[in-house]
């Protein structure tokens, strides 16, 4: 039996808005069902019959003197006992429990009442598993709301607010919760945490993977790898990447037969302006088919212009046929198709690769190939300079090789903290979307495997400073985040994006994410991409956002039947985001 408690009448019934107004002597604290409540206006729950067995929820959002008109300044106050409250329907509840959405209203002049802690805890005991909770309704410091973790993990999840507002201390609170009831889960789930500050470090519930530590395999590494972390164009650049990718893989065992087609190639050529400009070419690429033969610099020599006549040249072009008389390919296309895509190279014969592909493009008559690839390659030689040496993550003989998947045996632990601190921009995209992709293309293997599909693992990826890398595309391409976003519930890879600038994320990953926790945010380019990308949080939430304190939170989306806000109760877990005072005071 809930115990009504009526403070207002319903003056106003409109589409998604019902108002009320109440007297100062109806809002005064009082004693319910033995607890001490009290009306505090914005954020709190009330609600009206509807029916004989069921009640509308609504949350306030507004509240004005009567007699003051809302467009009217405080210099128009005019003396009045009454206050007028506006508020959103939330749902109904009635015998069969909570139900999100309102298909019943109350009449002008129906009385509205206080939802005090029973009728509060009525909503969430209905609507959650009973498995955890991370905090208490705000408003309401007696109700712990009962989520349903099942829908949450069922859902990408993004996890939102500026910098000191406890998204990173919500993430914590999140995972510690999930791992006191680890047993109720199935054995293969696992959750990983990319770790960019060492915000996550020292979690006494989880296990720690040191990814400076550890080598990325570079034959394992596929082109939307690469993409992520240099960048290129995708028209003109990507191509180039493409192709020297392949060419990096031949490059170790036929190196020689790939410079002695490029030779034969340039001598014939027919697109270049002079013979210095393409004698140029054939002179870098002959030396390295034929580096101890001094006779080469000779046969060079004596390839001249006599008097507009091209003399010496079929003494070189005999030279490179003899050569690639011995071999079976007729150019370099032959020889990267019979050379398996996982064979091995260094960052060495990647660079190589690329000096071959633009050589390509320059015999073609492409001479602009290295300018309009300037910035592209700067990335790359950069790349490779801070991580391709001995302790760097591109190096093969640097640790061990890092990877996500153990095989098919379940995890001791279930939660994983990967420490990314220390690497750029261009080493985290390169990182997170390789690590992305493996767990992605493991899971589909096991899939599409009718024997391997019921030991297919439940992956859940949780990015830290998710904008540096799940973010919009300049162009028309697709990350390995928003495969993800789109497919990957259907083979139980989920991500979790935790961010301080929303509206850099990518609209993909958000679109697909039903689980959204926002904390402070006061930007009005963040806030209006909420309001647009947020399903089920109304303006009046949104604007609630910029005055939230620290370790409130909007809880939003399809994974919560009720938006609302929660105060996460953290703990110690709260102290490692806590920024250090450089004011000493003396006692």
């Amino acid at each position: 039996m809930i115990e009504k408690w009526p403070i207002g009448v319903v003056t106003l019934v409109a589409e998604g808005i019902v108002e009320y107004t109440a007297k100062h002597s109806d809002l005064e604290t009082r004693i319910s069902n033995g607890r001490v409540q009290a009306i505090k206006g914005i954020g709190d729950f009330i609600f009206a019959s509807v029916s004989t067995d069921s009640i509308l929820i609504l949350r306030v959002f507004k509240s004005r003197l009567a007699g003051l008109g809302e467009d009217e300044r405080e210099s128009a106050y005019v003396q009045s006992d009454k206050v007028v409250f506006s508020a959103e329907p939330i749902g109904e509840l009635g015998k069969n429990g909570f139900i999100s959405g309102a298909g019943h209203f109350p009449l002008v002049g129906d009385n509205i009442f206080a939802a005090d802690d029973v009728v509060v805890e009525r909503i969430f005991s209905s609507i959650g598993d009973h498995l955890i909770s991370l905090g208490t309704v705000n408003n309401y410091d007696n109700v712990h709301p009962d989520l349903n973790l099942g829908k949450i993990l069922t859902s990408h999840i993004a996890i939102l607010g500026n910098t000191g507002s406890g998204k990173s201390t919500t993430l914590r609170a999140l995972l510690q919760k999930i791992g006191e009831v680890q047993s109720e889960l199935n054995p293969l789930v696992s959750f990983f945490v990319f770790d960019v500050h060492g915000d996550y470090e020292g979690l006494s519930f989880a296990q720690g993977i040191d990814v400076t530590q550890t080598h990325l395999p570079l034959n394992k590494l596929e082109l939307d790898d690469w993409a992520a972390a240099l960048m290129p164009s995708e028209r003109t650049q990507k191509p180039l990447l493409s192709r020297s990718l392949s060419i990096a893989r031949v490059l170790p065992d036929h190196s020689q037969i790939v410079y002695a087609l490029l030779t034969k190639d340039a001598l014939e050529n027919t697109n270049q302006n002079s013979l210095s400009g393409l004698k140029r070419l054939v002179t870098k690429w002959i030396k390295k088919v034929f580096p101890e033969d001094s006779a080469v610099n000779q046969d060079l020599d004596q390839w001249v212009l006599n008097f507009g006549n091209e003399e010496g040249k079929q003494k070189l072009v005999k030279r490179v046929s003899d050569f690639l008389n011995d071999y079976p390919y007729k150019d370099v296309n032959e020889i990267i198709n019979s050379v398996s895509s996982d064979v091995n190279f260094t960052l060495n014969e990647l660079e190589e690769a690329f000096e071959v592909v633009f050589g390509e493009e320059e015999v073609k008559g492409n001479n602009r190939v290295r300018g309009n690839t300037e910035t592209f390659m700067a990335r790359f030689r950069n790349f490779k300079s801070r991580y391709g040496n001995s302790d760097g993550i591109l190096n093969e003989n640097h640790g061990e090789e890092l990877t996500l998947k153990v095989g098919d045996s379940p995890r001791k632990t279930k939660i994983y903290i990967l420490n990314l601190v220390g690497l750029d921009d261009d080493a985290l995209r390169l990182v997170s979307t390789y690590l992305a992709r493996q767990v992605f293309e493991f899971n589909k293997r096991k899939f599409r495997n009718k024997t391997e599909k019921d030991s297919m693992p439940f992956d859940y990826l949780y990015l830290d400073e998710a904008h540096r890398y799940v973010r919009n595309s300049a162009d028309d391409s697709s990350t390995i985040f928003e495969t993800i976003a789109r497919e990957g519930r259907k083979f139980s890879v989920y991500l979790g994006v935790v961010s301080q600038i929303p509206n850099e994320l990518s609209k993909v990953v958000m679109s697909q994410t039903g689980a959204f926790l926002i904390h402070r945010i006061q930007n009005a380019l963040d806030l209006d991409f909420i309001k647009r990308n947020v399903p089920a949080a109304t303006s009046g939430m949104v604007d609630r956002l910029p005055s939230l304190p620290s370790g409130t939170a909007l809880l939003s989306g399809s994974a919560f039947d009720i938006p609302f806000e929660i105060n996460v109760l953290a703990g110690d877990l709260g102290e490692v985001s806590k920024s250090r005072n450089p004011i000493q005071r003396s006692k």
